[in-house]
């Protein structure tokens, strides 16, 4: 056989090797395409139409609320009201604190997007050094101070301290912070294999992109032990962070002086060119943010969709919301699955009257039951200091009327989908004392 042939054979038997690896690689994502989530979708399709209505148990007005977002202001997001307000609105979001990253080591306030937008209440915030601070007053923070120092400022200016990125070290001994975070997105994406991920991301990012995300999706458990063993401590609120930069994506548009900027991952600049053939086959008119061109892995609207906080509060005020968050009033949900408004825990004295809701701190006495209720049927689940204690399958309703102990009491509540009991809800705690 002559060397054209032995050549020719060679790169034929190679291309064939990268169609067939190529092939493996995809085969997955097509077969979840076409069978995996659109049986999904049918299931959560049945799913809600067993939704009722339930009762309305306190006077405190329900919101949905993002606790961890980025906008321009932060380097690795370029994020603009444009995008994430018709997001919001399209996720039923009531607020977004944002935590964008500081330019300097003095981290003025208020800064880039803040008050009302198309009914939406929007609240200025930092990321930096583990901790999301939100000052929710005129103030310079000097990221130079001490820890200890640095949260004893923000806090008694009726600022708020929280824990970011939890599964990293930080001080769990410090008596100032207020809260943490229980789940985080970043930090559920750490673990994964971005070979199988992009691929399928890019297949079904349009169609099915909250089963794309739930690819992703670990339970947090170490992270939810540490919360629970903290809380025996002291009240410590557990939020979850959709961490959204809408920057997992390649995006292209056209400058003033019609030359094209292409960037990628993080928004870092690929390159700038004159407009050609690629530009003239996938750029089209520019979005109202500007982008003629957009591969999304990422998005605002499906990060609010995947974990989003529920919060009771009087009124829909950066100072009310900060009053209750702090108080714990709130739980949190993978709204992808389902909306979960009409949700509640709650505790009742021995005549039946409500004597606190999550968050809250109750006396064993007037505390007779502990209840929920939920606007789906589920898999109610009743966890004391950090320990599973009671299970109620396929339910509206829980109560849990048994001798109540003091202790740290939450709630979880999981939807059957796809074979299995998914987490949807974790409640804040009722705190029950002597």
């Amino acid at each position: 056989m002559s060397w054209k042939k032995i050549t020719l054979w060679s790169l034929l038997a190679l291309i064939g090797l990268f169609i067939l690896l190529l092939l493996i690689v995809i085969a997955p994502s097509v077969w979840r395409h076409f069978v995996t989530y659109p049986a999904l979708d049918a299931e959560l399709a049945a799913l809600e139409k067993e939704r009722h209505a339930t009762p309305k148990v306190t006077s405190l007005i329900l919101y949905r609320g993002i606790l961890h977002a980025h906008c321009y202001w932060s380097h690795d997001s370029r994020g603009k009201l444009e995008e994430f307000i018709p997001a919001a609105k399209k996720a039923g979001i009531d607020f977004i604190f944002f935590t964008d990253h500081p330019h300097a080591d003095l981290d003025s306030f208020p800064r880039a997007y803040y008050g009302r937008y198309k009914g939406i209440l929007i609240e200025p915030g930092s990321e930096k050094k583990g901790i999301l601070a939100w000052p929710l007053d005129s103030m310079v923070i000097d990221w130079r101070t001490d820890h200890d120092q640095l949260y004893k400022q923000i806090i008694s200016r009726g600022g708020l301290v929280f824990y970011a990125h939890t599964e990293e070290p930080h001080d769990w001994d410090n008596p100032d912070f207020q809260g943490m975070e229980i789940y985080n997105m970043h930090t559920d994406s750490k673990d994964e294999n971005m070979i199988s991920h992009v691929p399928n991301m890019t297949i079904n990012g349009a169609s099915y992109r909250r089963w794309a995300y739930w690819e992703v999706f670990d339970e947090q458990t170490e992270i939810l032990s540490r919360w629970d063993t903290l809380n025996q401590g002291r009240r410590i609120v557990g939020i979850t962070a959709a961490d959204a930069h809408d920057n997992q994506n390649f995006r292209a548009r056209y400058l003033d002086d019609g030359r094209v900027e292409w960037s990628g991952i993080n928004t870092s600049v690929i390159d700038t060119t004159e407009a050609g053939l690629l530009e003239w086959i996938l750029l089209s008119e520019p979005d109202t943010a500007g982008w003629a061109f957009k591969w999304q892995m990422d998005s605002y609207y499906a990060s609010f969709m995947q974990c989003t906080n529920y919060l009771f509060a009087d009124t829909l005020s950066s100072r009310s919301i900060a009053s209750h968050l702090r108080r714990g009033h709130l739980f949190t949900a993978f709204q992808s699955l389902a909306d979960a408004k009409g949700f509640i825990y709650y505790s009742r004295d021995k005549d039946g009257y409500l004597s606190g809701i999550m968050g809250d701190s109750v006396q064993t006495a007037l505390a007779q039951s502990l209840n929920a209720v939920s606007p789906l049927p589920g898999q109610f689940r009743l966890v004391r200091n950090g320990k599973l204690i009671d299970t109620v399958t396929d339910a509206y309703e829980y109560h849990y009327e048994k001798l109540i102990f003091p202790g740290v009491y939450r709630v979880e509540v999981r939807l059957f989908i796809d074979s299995a009991w998914r987490p949807w809800i974790y409640t804040n705690p009722i705190y029950i004392y002597e």
